[in-house]
């Protein structure tokens, strides 16, 4: 059977997410303000994160590895299904089912499942470590779930999900930590309550522009 090259990109806004089928039957599915592009070909599946999220269900091909690039590294499929995030000049990964190799300053790191490591232009691949994989990947159900994260990270990840703008005012407010489980669908709602429990000042301008400050 000959395979035809193709190229496509995919893209899901602020506040959506977005289910896409490859023409292998691979599943991706893109979270807020996320952007990925496919390159096939005979020999290959090549895909590049681009910007914000993706969980990857991977069809079987022997013959065509399944190798998303991000953040200066590469993401090889090893029969897996398995996460992306682009955070802090880097990328996460989480692998939910079998494993992944990562690629990144010319070595290479096997990721099993149920573990997550970082990798990117900065600083070289962090070991694997045990994740809780529904609580990585809930926001495929709407839920963002952050666990002791930096404030500066979790307003990140609510920009993916807010139709505006969010602004931190100094570092050492995005160094303060956050706990909590918010719904992805009301990022207005998780900012007031992340205000509240930190004891932060905060402007908003309508639910467009949300600044916060210590």
């Amino acid at each position: 059977e000959k395979r035809l090259a193709f190229e496509q990109s995919e893209r899901a806004l602020a506040g959506e997410t977005r289910m896409v089928t490859l023409s292998d039957g691979s599943k991706i599915q893109l979270g807020g303000r996320s952007a990925i592009a496919v390159h096939y070909a005979a020999g290959e599946r090549a895909l590049t994160l681009l910007e914000g999220e993706a969980f990857f269900d991977v069809a079987p091909d022997v013959a065509r590895p399944f190798v998303v690039t991000a953040a200066g590294g590469s993401v090889t499929a090893l029969g897996t299904s398995f996460d992306i995030a682009l955070e802090n000049d880097g990328a996460r990964v989480t692998v939910a089912e079998h494993k992944v190799a990562v690629a990144s300053h010319g070595e290479k790191t096997i990721v099993e499942e149920g573990r997550q490591c970082d990798f990117g232009p900065a600083a070289p691949t962090s070991a694997p470590v045990p994740v809780a994989v529904p609580d990585a990947t809930a926001w495929r159900r709407g839920k963002l779930i952050f666990v002791d994260r930096p404030l500066g990270e979790v307003v990140d990840i609510l920009s993916r999900y807010h139709r505006g703008y969010i602004i931190v005012a100094s570092d050492a407010t995005r160094r303060l930590r956050v706990t909590g489980v918010f719904d992805a669908a009301d990022p207005i709602g998780a900012l007031r309550a992340i205000e509240a429990s930190l004891a932060l000042d905060a402007i908003h301008i309508g639910d467009y522009l949300v600044a916060l400050r210590g």
